[in-house]
């Protein structure tokens, strides 16, 4: 074995740091297994200080985006130590590499991409819980886009090799319970900046294994909230036709009450936005327009009542679809009104 008759002059090489020694440590020349990502190895010549041993360890953090020397040291090899060939893996070079993976560069809007795999993330995730301070995890994951995401696939398992990106905290939610996000996902993010940002994507099929992680540990948003909801049901009266978003809205509507009447009291910034949505035109209206509270619209529980107002009055009815059992007499878009 080569390592062997080299480590029987690497004692004098540490002694006396010769111009051999130095041009040792700085060619490349060393054996090397390397990877783009994936689960399959090429070969070339590395420099010593940017190989790694490939132990079982290694393997799991860092996967295929480092290079492992050919073939594996012995353990008291001071050869290899003195070629500066890193052994063992801190926490502060894992994520000090995880931050490099992460990295948006001059573009902060556009996610860093990366081809890895869900297992090998799970291991980086669950190394960095076990070595990390709470206060350095909150750190890293409000400073940094840590967390990697691939879009669920029925083929997707974790040991898959797929490509990803890398969001921020405010970029992801565990779960999105009313569906409605996902629905609207290519409008939000085809729209202005702050729409986009009102998409979050949710990690509950990519890692149905880490509730406990994402959501306590890393306080990760587990559903959208009552702010999303009225910011997302602006959106959809500002793109869409009542006829064609009427029961998505009356959705929201009543998640936003269930939601209100669940908690105990309405702090001081929901109250802000509560003053905020009743000023938008948020109201499916009969004519076929949105309305505003301001047109001081009306809900019907007697068609009679309808056909007491022509269509050219300033009166406005709520369309309430089949929610409280009423029948509709639609006005045509083209009518008075909103």
């Amino acid at each position: 074995m080569w390592w062997q008759v080299l480590d029987a002059s690497g004692h004098e090489l540490r002694e006396v740091e010769t111009s051999f020694g130095m041009m040792l440590r700085q060619l490349a020349w060393l054996p090397a297994m390397v990877s783009s990502g994936t689960d399959q190895y090429g070969r070339q010549l590395e420099v010593g200080s940017k190989l790694f041993v490939k132990s079982q360890v290694a393997l799991q953090l860092l996967g295929g985006h480092v290079s492992y020397l050919l073939p594996d040291p012995l353990p008291t090899s001071t050869f290899a130590a003195f070629l500066g060939i890193q052994r063992t893996i801190t926490v502060d070079f894992t994520a000090k590499l995880l931050k490099s993976w992460c990295d948006r560069g001059k573009n902060a809007l556009v996610p860093a991409t990366f081809r890895t795999s869900l297992q090998h993330m799970r291991s980086v995730y669950n190394f960095l819980d076990q070595h990390m301070t709470k206060h350095q995890l909150k750190e890293l994951i409000d400073n940094h886009a840590i967390i990697f995401y691939t879009s669920p696939s029925p083929a997707l398992t974790a040991a898959s090799f797929v490509l990803g990106k890398f969001l921020y905290l405010s970029e992801v939610t565990w779960a999105d319970e009313t569906g409605l996000f996902d629905k609207y996902c290519e409008s939000l993010l085809n729209a202005d900046p702050a729409s986009a940002k009102l998409y979050r994507y949710p990690l509950c099929t990519v890692y149905p294994d880490m509730h406990e992680f994402f959501t306590r540990t890393l306080n990760i948003m587990r559903s959208p909230g009552i702010s999303e909801l009225m910011r997302l049901l602006v959106h959809i009266c500002s793109t869409y036709t009542v006829p064609k978003a009427l029961q998505d809205v009356l959705t929201i509507f009543t998640l936003i009450g269930r939601r209100l009447l669940a908690g105990r009291e309405v702090d001081g910034t929901l109250r802000g936005e509560l003053e905020w949505i009743k000023k938008e035109k948020v109201i499916p209206g009969k004519n076929g327009f949105w309305l505003s509270l301001e047109c001081c619209p009306m809900i019907a529980d007697d068609r009679n009542l309808e056909k007491m107002f022509p269509d050219d009055a300033d009166v406005f009815f709520v369309d309430c679809g089949d929610k409280l059992g009423v029948g509709n007499t639609r006005r045509t878009t083209g009518q008075k009104g909103l």
